[in-house]
């Protein structure tokens, strides 16, 4: 074990996006920043992006740390992980 998987999920708890989601305060920050530059559940697109360890699979269970999703989460898709070789700090 200790691969990385990609899990595309949908954040089917979060409240509906409007106007007023599209500039907001992070819990982390001090200044106003848009959407796209917070890790906010609440989007345009409901979809969340999480790279998490895999620590055992049983038949068709996968069970992984470092999870940011609550149990019963709907997952969308499954992708492998491969550190990249290089990011966009070398482009």
């Amino acid at each position: 074990m200790g691969d990385c998987i990609v899990v595309l999920f949908h954040f089917h708890k979060s409240s509906k996006f409007t106007k007023n989601f599209l500039r907001r305060i992070p819990p982390h920050g001090d200044k106003e920043m848009g959407v796209f530059s917070i890790c906010s559940p609440v989007r345009p697109n409901p979809i969340g992006l999480s790279i998490v360890k895999v620590v055992g699979i049983n038949k068709n269970i996968l069970t992984v740390k470092h999870i940011d999703m609550f149990d019963g989460t709907p997952i969308l898709d499954i992708k492998p992980y491969k550190k990249p070789i290089f990011d966009c700090e070398n482009i």
